[in-house]
Parts: C-alpha cells; structure tokens; sequence
C-alpha cells in the first residue's frame, strides 16, 4: 500500500509564535507536520476481461485532521466484446466520521453517458438519498461499505452498505482461504481475496462477463 503525506500550509501567527516560545526547531518542525497533515494509502488495481487489460482502479483513503475519512474509488475502463465498444468509468467519494457514514457520492458512466447515480447525507437522524432511481430515506448508520473493504477488517462483517444502490447486503465468507462475496441488489455477485489480511484481488460476476482485479501495488 501507497503511502503519501500531505502538508498543508493555512495556519495563523499565533499557532507559529506558540509553538515557536514552547518548542525547539526540531519540535516546532514536527508541531507543524501533526497539526496539518494528513496521511492518504492509495491502492492500485488492473482490470481484466478474458485475460487482457482493460483499465485500472484506485481506491485512496485519507485521515483528515478533525478525525474524519475520506475514501474515494475510480475507475476507468474501455473494451470489446463481441461487436460493441464499452468504456466505463466509476467514481465514489465517501466520508466517515467515528466509524459512521457521513455521506457519499457516485456515479457511473457507460460510453459517456449516467449509468447510475446517487448522493446520500446523513441528516442527524436519518440519511437522504438522490439516486438514479428516485429519493428515499433510512435510518440504520453504516459502518461497512464497497470503499471501506479495501483497508478495514473484515472478519467479523456480516453486512455490507452498498453506496451505488443505497442499501445492505449480506456479506459472506467465500468457498476459499480469506475470501468473502456477497450478491449486491443489482444481482451482480461480487468476490474479494485476501492475503494475511490485505486485498490482492476481486471478482465482479456481471451479467455479459466477469471482470477481473489484481492489485499492483
């Protein structure tokens, strides 16, 4: 896993004056770096159907200085099958704060066109969700979803949140060593293999193929 740390440089007189009158320079350094810094763990996928590359995905995850995270996931891919050209691309923007879904965003595109969309907000006692197929509301607060999987624990989940359609869904362990699946709502069957705890590679059973992922770094 990818590792980066970002520095940012928005911080006023007084915060500076303070550190410097307590600190040394080399805790003044190191003062600057905690306080507005944020670390991010990017991971890398590459996509295949039928044994050729097709595109690529990266899934990041960042801890923000007020303790929140952000995960994000996007992909783009484009291939041939039979007579017709497929060009795709994903995006999810997802927020979490002590464990629990603040909000999330995704879209999906086929050929340039809105596939599938949905936007939902937590609102203090329920979420509200605008999606491609209309608006709804729930109350249960996830705390497992498609983003989280690639860098939370994932042994004891029983569930799943799925942030294109909005709902939960049963996760279960696979017929191999560290692997789980589960069929989301949209009837695709998803798989996910792990090794000494960290994603390596999954399985996306849709109803013309199955794509194919595997980590690169």
């Amino acid at each position: 896993m990818e590792r980066k740390y970002i520095s940012f440089s928005k911080f006023s007189k007084s915060d500076f004056h303070q550190a410097k009158m307590k600190t040394g320079s080399l805790s003044l350094l190191l003062f600057f770096c905690f306080k507005f810094s944020t670390a991010i763990d990017i991971i890398n996928f590459d996509m295949f159907l039928f044994g050729d590359k097709i595109g690529v995905m990266t899934v990041t995850h960042e801890l923000k200085p007020d303790g929140s995270e952000v995960y994000s996931l996007e992909s783009n891919s484009k291939a041939k099958f039979l007579w017709l050209n497929y060009e795709n691309y994903t995006r999810y923007d997802v927020v979490y704060k002590e464990g629990k879904l603040i909000s999330s965003v995704h879209k999906d595109t086929e050929n340039g066109k809105t596939k599938r969309w949905s936007t939902i907000k937590w609102e203090g006692n329920r979420y509200l969700v605008d999606s491609y197929k209309g608006r709804s509301t729930f109350a249960q607060q996830p705390d497992y979803s498609i983003v989280t999987i690639y860098f939370k624990e994932i042994k004891n989940v029983k569930r799943i949140f799925y942030e294109a359609e909005a709902d939960f869904n049963e996760l279960k362990i696979g017929d191999e060593p560290e692997t789980w699946e589960f069929k989301s709502s949209d009837g695709h069957r998803n798989i996910y293999r792990f090794e000494k705890g960290n994603i390596q590679s999954m399985e996306f059973h849709v109803k013309i193929a199955t794509i194919k992922m595997v980590r690169v770094s």
